[in-house]
C-alpha cells in the first residue's frame, strides 16, 4: 500500500437519533474519523449539535453512569450532521456520495423499516462494513402487560376505564384516537419539538394532555406524572436502560398503574454499544473484522 493511501482518512456514516447514536458520534470524531451523522428530525439535529466533549476526552473513556451521558465533538472536529428522513433510495444516494468504509445503524430498536433499508442499501455495496447497535432489553417483570404491537395495546385499553400515560412517541399517536374519550383520558408524552406538538394538536390533544419533554426520565419524574394525571395505565416500548425503561416500570408499580409494554419487533440482531466501540477502534487501527450480518 502506498504511503498516501495508508494515511487516507477513514469515513463512516452513522444513522443516529438515539442516545447510543450521540455517544458513537463523539467516539468516531474523537478517533479522527470523518463522520456523516444522519438524523430524521430538526430536534434530533439540535440535540446532536448541542453535544459537547471535554478537550482531554479519550476515545476509550467510558461515559458517566447516567444512560443519557452525551460525549460530543470538539470545536475543531465536528461531524457532518444531515437532517431529513431518508428512504432506501436516499440512503443509497448518500452512500454513493460519501463512500464510507463503515456504516453504523444506531437507530431506535423499533425503527424496523429504517434498519431494513440501511441493511439493503449496504448489501449491494461490498466496500461497506455494517454494524447494528442493539440496545439491551429491560429486565422482564411479571407485573407488566406485554403485547406484540401497538394495535393490540389499544384494543386492550379500549375495554378498560381510567387515564393513560402514553410514552410511545408522537408518530404513532393516531392509533390511540380509537379509544373512547381519548382527548380527556390520554396524556401524551412527546419530544419538545414543534413537529411533535403540532401532530398532537392535529389529533385533538390540547393543554395538559400534551407533555412535551426530553427524556429519559427518572423513576420519580415518571411517578409524579402518573399521580398528577391520575393515570391507571402507562404505555411504553422496551427502550432498555438508555430509554429509561426500568424507571417507567418501577414508577408504574409504585403508582398502582398497569404498565403496558410493546414487545420489540424482529430478531433483535446486533451488538452492544461497547462491542461497536471495540470494532470501530480495530477498524481505525486497520484491523479487519466482518460485518455482524456476514
Amino acid at each position: 500500500m502506498r504511503k498516501s493511501e495508508s494515511k487516507e482518512k477513514k469515513k463512516a456514516v452513522l444513522f443516529a437519533g438515539t442516545t447510543e447514536g450521540r455517544l458513537l458520534a463523539g467516539y468516531l470524531v474523537s478517533m479522527g474519523c470523518e463522520t456523516v451523522v444522519c438524523v430524521a428530525t430538526e430536534y434530533g439535529q439540535y440535540i446532536m449539535e448541542s453535544c459537547t466533549v471535554e478537550p482531554d476526552a479519550q476515545p476509550d473513556a467510558q461515559p458517566d453512569a447516567q444512560p443519557d451521558a452525551q460525549p460530543g465533538m470538539q470545536p475543531d472536529a465536528q461531524p457532518d450532521i444531515r437532517q431529513g428522513r431518508l428512504d432506501r433510495a436516499g440512503m443509497e444516494a448518500l452512500l454513493d456520495q460519501v463512500k464510507p468504509g463503515m456504516v453504523i445503524d444506531a437507530t431506535h430498536p423499533y425503527a424496523v423499516e429504517v434498519t431494513r433499508n440501511i441493511r439493503t442499501a449496504c448489501e449491494t455495496r461490498p466496500w461497506i462494513r455494517l454494524l447494528r447497535c442493539q440496545r439491551d432489553k429491560g429486565r422482564e417483570r411479571e407485573d407488566v402487560v406485554s403485547v406484540p404491537d401497538l394495535g393490540t395495546a389499544v384494543s386492550w385499553l379500549k375495554h378498560r376505564e381510567g387515564n393513560i400515560l402514553v410514552t410511545t412517541g408522537s408518530k404513532e399517536l393516531a392509533i390511540y384516537t380509537r379509544i373512547r374519550d381519548y382527548e380527556q383520558r390520554i396524556y401524551a408524552r412527546v419530544l419538545p419539538s414543534e413537529e411533535a406538538v403540532a401532530r398532537c394538536r392535529s389529533l385533538g390533544f390540547e393543554g395538559r394532555h400534551i407533555i412535551a419533554m426530553q427524556g429519559p426520565f427518572s423513576e420519580e419524574m415518571n411517578l409524579v406524572q402518573l399521580r398528577e394525571y391520575g393515570c391507571a395505565y402507562l404505555v411504553t416500548k422496551d427502550g432498555g436502560a438508555a430509554g429509561g425503561f426500568s424507571e417507567k416500570i418501577k414508577a408504574a408499580h409504585r403508582a398502582g398503574a398497569a404498565a403496558v409494554v410493546i414487545d420489540r419487533p424482529g430478531s433483535g440482531e446486533g451488538i452492544s454499544l461497547d462491542d461497536i466501540k471495540g470494532q470501530l477502534k480495530e477498524w481505525m487501527d486497520h484491523e479487519k473484522k466482518g460485518s455482524i450480518y456476514g
